[in-house]
């Protein structure tokens, strides 16, 4: 380390308790080392900043001293929130003021932006929640960030949350200068970054609204994957023209995004609090609509008229449901009422899993597999009576063609992943030409049919086939992560653990195995490990509805209730039918004093599965405590 960037006696512990360590950055305005506190038992790290005044003169140091104490005083203030690094001490060495401060395990949000690729919708909203919740805090506080840019936000190792740091407290002090014609001081506030600094900031009357102005950049930047800078502005208005660069947003959202970096301040939200209340009323009625949707849906895409099926349509259906499922397709009948369409066929067959289990015998809102009938538009419903006769000339060839085959009469998979004979009664039509020899599975055969079985919740029958296709192609990653599903729910978790190191092993960006081994270190209580690895999947694959429910369940356990219902209301956005997403909305809103939302939520849970032992108690807590 140079000599020219040491305190003053680099061997001497500053203040007579923190040793520099080495150099962490430096700037116009001051040092920021790496140090070791030496009061503390195991001597833990912190940072340490040195702020310089740019004059020795007397009466500025008097006032710098005292601006050093007002901003020492503010900070330790400050660091009470969760997000924002802690103040551990200020002290004055050798007339050169210092800040021991909370050391941050982590990486700038610069790096997640090097690469300027554009983030996903739900991604931005996720990171202008986390950075306006704290910088709302900040704003409650009376304080103005002033120099709010991705080198600033840091995401925390441990959680993956923003932390917010550098609140200016070395440029305020170190930008103290003296007139030389008047001698009056004059704090520069103009402190800020191009790109992300408004013009009332350049002209050194910064306002929260310049805050909010600085976080608009910011997700206009994740959203572009361009520099601010780099933006260009209406020549009439002043307004930042970015839309063309990110086609994909909503106009919802891009209509927030305009009026956070407003030209003029009156225009924008004033503070923090305000643009984080426009983006819950964005969230809100984003959920309302679904609900609308959910409950119309099925009336608008109903025959507007119903009919009596004929007794021939009734024997045709009855066969139709005997069909092999890869006959799905052809499975077409309009019934006397049209169920609800099962989302079977489009279903994810992952089931999250967290420190309440769903039974896997749970009653479930599906259409029993022999009743799974397609939805038929309605233009379709006109020309019934010739896709009748169509349908059942070509169907009724099809099957007689597939179930009659002498090929797959008999036929089934033994352990072994053999199509094996079965014993059958022979009759006088049966071909006596030999058999061809059984067929052994492929390695993707074998997967396949685990997964059909792990759907089916038969998880110590599904091992079986994943075994097998490993056995076979011993790089099969996916083979792998149904192991380690399986065994998450049959409770053997170390094993699980296994199986999912085993798949990332051989796919690195595997989010189903993340979240697998995210769910074996939620099962033994291990919180903080299996919330990283949920917001790893979740970023590896951002419309991950059961890692958004298991990173809420998580949240909710440690306690983070504003940030679980987040979580799940995420989730429910991406799949409505989740009980567990439900319960814990409840118990998250329960928590938060919002009551009457609590119950809402709990109820919906339990609509969807009665059984489910969570939302009962909740439910069951309500009424005793509310009296409904």
């Amino acid at each position: 380390m140079s000599q020219d960037i040491l305190p003053t006696n680099p061997e001497k512990p500053l203040g007579g308790r923190y040793q520099i360590i080495n150099k962490l950055g430096a700037g116009g305005f001051g040092r920021t080392f790496l140090a070791e506190d030496l009061h503390l038992p195991g001597h833990p790290q912190c940072v340490v900043k040195q702020l310089k005044p740019q004059t020795s003169e007397p009466e500025t140091l008097a006032m710098a001293r005292r601006l050093f104490d007002t901003e020492a005083e503010v900070l330790y203030q400050l660091g009470n929130h969760d997000q924002i690094p802690r103040l551990l001490a200020h002290f004055e060495d050798n007339e050169e003021f210092y800040l021991a401060q909370e050391f941050i395990e982590g990486e700038p949000l610069t790096k997640e932006f090097a690469k300027g690729q554009p983030w996903t919708e739900s991604q931005v909203i996720d990171l202008l929640q986390d950075i306006l919740q704290v910088l709302a805090f900040v704003h409650e506080q009376q304080v103005i960030h002033r120099d709010i840019k991705p080198p600033n936000l840091i995401r925390r190792q441990g959680d993956g949350k923003i932390v917010l740091i550098d609140f200016g407290a070395v440029k305020q002090v170190s930008s103290q200068v003296v007139n030389p014609e008047t001698g009056e001081t004059n704090l520069t506030i103009s402190i800020g970054t191009k790109g992300y600094m408004p013009n009332e900031q350049l002209a050194g009357t910064p306002r929260f609204s310049s805050d909010v102005y600085a976080v608009g950049m910011l997700g206009i930047q994740a959203l572009t994957g361009v520099h601010p800078k780099s933006m260009g502005e209406d020549p009439q208005t002043g307004e930042m023209v970015w839309r063309e660069h990110a086609p994909h947003v909503s106009p919802e959202l891009a209509g927030i995004l305009d009026k956070m970096v407003c030209y003029d301040f009156r225009d924008r939200y004033p503070t923090a609090a305000d643009a984080l209340a426009a983006l819950q009323n964005l969230l809100g009625s984003r959920q309302d609509s679904l609900l609308i949707t959910s409950s119309s849906g099925l009336k608008d895409t109903l025959p507007s008229q119903k009919r009596q099926p004929t007794p021939d349509e009734l024997a045709l259906a009855e066969e139709l449901t005997e069909v092999d499922t890869n006959l799905g397709e052809t499975n077409i009948w309009v019934p006397t009422e049209f169920p609800v369409q099962s989302s079977e066929d489009n279903h994810d067959t992952t089931v999250s899993l967290f420190r309440r289990q769903p039974s896997v015998d749970a009653p479930q809102t599906r259409v029993p597999p022999k009743t799974k009938l397609r939805l038929i538009p309605r233009q379709w419903v006109k020309l019934w009576p010739w896709l009748a006769v169509l349908t059942a000339v070509g169907v009724t060839f099809v099957v007689t063609k597939t179930v009659f085959s002498p090929q797959f009469a008999g036929r089934a998979v033994n352990r072994s992943g053999v199509l094996a004979d079965q014993p059958s009664t022979p009759t006088p039509t049966q071909p006596t030409t030999p058999k061809p020899p059984p067929r052994k599975l492929t390695a993707e055969e074998l997967q396949k049919e685990g997964e059909r079985l792990k759907a089916a919740g038969k998880y110590q029958e599904a091992l079986t086939f994943y075994d097998q296709a490993i056995a076979l192609k011993p790089k099969f990653a996916e083979a792998y992560g149904g192991r380690c599903y399986c065994l998450n729910k049959l409770e053997k978790f170390s094993e699980a653990m296994v199986a999912c190191n085993d798949a990332l092993d051989l796919k690195p960006k595997y989010p189903e195995a993340m979240w697998g081994k995210g769910n074996a270190y939620q099962q033994q209580k291990r919180l903080t490990k299996a919330l990283a690895l949920y917001e790893q999947a979740i970023i590896k694959k951002p419309k991950f509805a059961e890692a958004w429910v298991s990173r809420g369940m998580v949240l909710q356990s440690l306690g983070r209730s504003y940030e679980a219902l987040w979580a799940v209301d995420r989730a429910i956005d991406l799949e409505r039918n989740s009980a567990d997403a439900w319960t814990t909305k409840g118990e998250a809103l329960w928590e938060l004093g919002r009551w009457d939302e609590a119950i809402v939520a709990l109820d919906k849970a339990l609509e969807l599965q009665p059984n489910h032992p969570e939302a009962l108690k909740l439910r069951q807590q309500a009424r005793k405590e509310m009296g409904r």
